[in-house]
């Protein structure tokens, strides 16, 4: 576990994506109000590690961020089978046994307004991305709408991250793009989060991103803002 703001750490990993190339993956949590916990994307916990953790809140709200990130769902819910799952409906294509249990996130966004902004990403049912915006530590949470993955890096992920676009820079996937079948709607949807006061932005996989210049970078990349050339 690493602590990233006052009430927000991470837990990191690795994920074989395929045979040769791993990511860099992060699991965020965040703490709320009240002594609740937001854990966003679970990982491989170790049973001990992440029992603990847990058992330290009143409340925990597990959440599977867009429709890609649900490999440790399950593993997750074994342990703690009676902590409420929100993620999208897409989700239960994938994984059918989150079909009776899969909460939407529109419920969770009622219950923590007033301390997580949630931002519904549109115009790509493949990925159906939300990101999160923490107003206490002005944090952005991203899962897959970015990467931003670093040299050095062994030469299975150079090789993906070449291929899709996205190597050894903030960038959008080929693949996110691509899918992204309404352009109106998605940009409809990206572009509040030029307006927040952000800090930095976790990514779910690569290097947090901070200062104003690369932050305004990674806003330009998901075209939540434009510049201009006079």
């Amino acid at each position: 576990m690493k602590r990233i703001a006052e009430n927000i750490f991470t837990y990191n990993y690795s994920a074989k994506i395929m045979p040769g190339v791993h990511f860099p993956v992060s699991s965020s949590f965040i703490e709320s109000e009240n002594n609740k916990l937001m854990v966003i994307s679970p990982g491989p916990f170790e049973q001990k590690m992440i029992q603990e953790t847990i058992a330290k809140y009143s409340t925990v709200y597990c959440v599977a961020p867009n429709a890609f990130h649900y490999k440790h769902l399950k593993s997750f819910n074994v342990l703690f089978p009676k902590i409420d799952i929100y993620g999208p409906s897409a989700l239960t294509k994938k994984q059918p046994w989150l079909s009776d249990k899969i909460l939407s996130l529109d419920l969770l966004n009622e219950k923590l307004k007033d301390q997580v902004l949630f931002f519904p990403i549109l115009g790509n049912s493949l990925l159906d991305e939300t990101v999160f915006y923490c107003r206490q530590s002005k944090s952005l949470i991203v899962t897959d709408l970015f990467f931003n993955m670093k040299n050095p890096m062994p030469l299975g992920r150079k090789w993906i991250l070449s291929l899709v676009g996205a190597r050894n820079k903030i960038a959008q996937s080929k693949l996110v793009k691509s899918s992204t079948k309404d352009k109106e709607a998605y940009v409809r949807s990206v572009k509040p989060l030029s307006e927040l006061d952000c800090q930095r932005i976790i990514v779910g996989h690569g290097h947090i991103v901070e200062g104003a210049a690369e932050i305004k970078k990674a806003l330009e990349v998901i075209g939540a803002i434009y510049t201009r050339s006079d």
